[in-house]
C-alpha cells in the first residue's frame, strides 16, 4: 500500500438539492422578457407584477439551496484549515531557508560587483597606460599629430563578469522584481501636472468621491467630477 493509501480520509457528504418547481413555473415568464416592452400603464403593470414573481421566484430558490450552500461552506472552511494548519509549519520553515539564503546570495552579488569594478578600474588604468606611453612615444618620434590622436582616444571600459559565489539547485530559481513606491504623493501630483501625458500614473479615490456625491447629491462640484445617480427597485411579497 502506498504512502498515499496509507493517509486517512474522511468523507464528506453534501446534498445537491433538485430543480425546484418554480423554475418551469416562471419559464414562461422568463422566456417573454427579451421580448418584453412597457409601452403604456398596462404594460407597465404587468412589468412590475413580473418583477415581483420574479423577485420571490429568486428568492425560493436561493433558500431551497441555503442549507447545502452552509454545508459546503462549512466544509470547505473546515477542509482548507485542516491544509493551512498542515501547510503552515512547512511553509514558515521555506520562508526561514529563503530569508537566509537571499541574505547570503545578495552579499555575494555584492561582492562580484565590486571585484568587477576594481577590474575594470584596472584594466581601463592599464589601457590609459598604454595609449600615454604611445603618445610619448610618437612625441619622442617627432610625430606630433599622432600622438594628440592617440591622447584623445576614448578610453572604453572593458567588459568584466564575476560570478558571485552562489550554488545552483535544479528545480530552484531566482527571479529579481521591481516594483514602484510612491515617497512624495504631491511632487508626483506636480509632475503629472506639468506632463499630462502621464495622467494614466494616478487615480481618483472613488471612496472618497462617492462619499461626497452621497452627501452632496447634485450639488458636488469638483473640477473633473460630477455626481451620477442610478435608480434601484426593491420587491416584497
Amino acid at each position: 500500500m502506498s504512502p498515499e493509501q496509507q493517509e486517512s480520509i474522511e468523507v464528506i457528504s453534501i446534498v445537491k438539492p433538485g430543480v425546484p418547481a418554480v423554475v418551469d413555473e416562471l419559464a414562461p415568464v422568463v422566456a417573454e422578457a427579451q421580448q418584453f416592452e412597457v409601452v403604456d400603464v398596462v404594460s407597465n403593470t404587468v412589468a412590475l407584477e413580473r418583477i415581483k414573481s420574479l423577485r420571490a421566484g429568486e428568492r425560493y430558490i436561493h433558500d431551497k439551496f441555503e442549507k447545502s450552500r452552509k454545508a459546503a461552506d462549512a466544509a470547505k472552511k473546515e477542509i482548507l484549515a485542516l491544509r493551512d494548519g498542515l501547510v503552515g509549519p512547512i511553509q514558515q520553515a521555506r520562508m526561514i531557508y529563503d530569508r537566509t539564503a537571499d541574505v547570503y546570495e545578495q552579499e555575494q552579488r555584492r561582492l562580484a560587483l565590486e571585484e568587477e569594478q576594481r577590474l575594470r578600474a584596472i584594466i581601463r588604468k592599464q589601457e590609459e597606460d598604454r595609449l600615454l606611453q604611445d603618445a610619448i612615444a610618437a612625441e619622442e618620434a617627432g610625430d606630433t599629430e599622432q600622438a594628440n590622436l592617440i591622447l584623445e582616444e576614448k578610453v572604453e571600459a572593458p567588459i568584466i563578469a564575476v560570478a558571485p559565489q552562489v550554488a545552483t539547485v535544479k528545480g530552484v530559481s531566482t527571479t529579481t522584481r521591481w516594483s514602484a513606491e510612491v515617497v512624495d504623493l504631491l511632487e508626483l501630483v506636480k509632475h503629472v501636472a506639468k506632463n499630462p501625458e502621464w495622467i494614466s500614473l494616478l487615480d481618483a479615490n472613488m471612496p472618497n468621491l462617492n462619499r461626497l456625491a452621497v452627501s452632496q447629491h447634485e450639488a458636488l462640484s469638483i473640477p473633473g467630477v460630477r455626481a451620477v445617480s442610478t435608480t434601484g427597485r426593491s420587491t416584497r411579497s
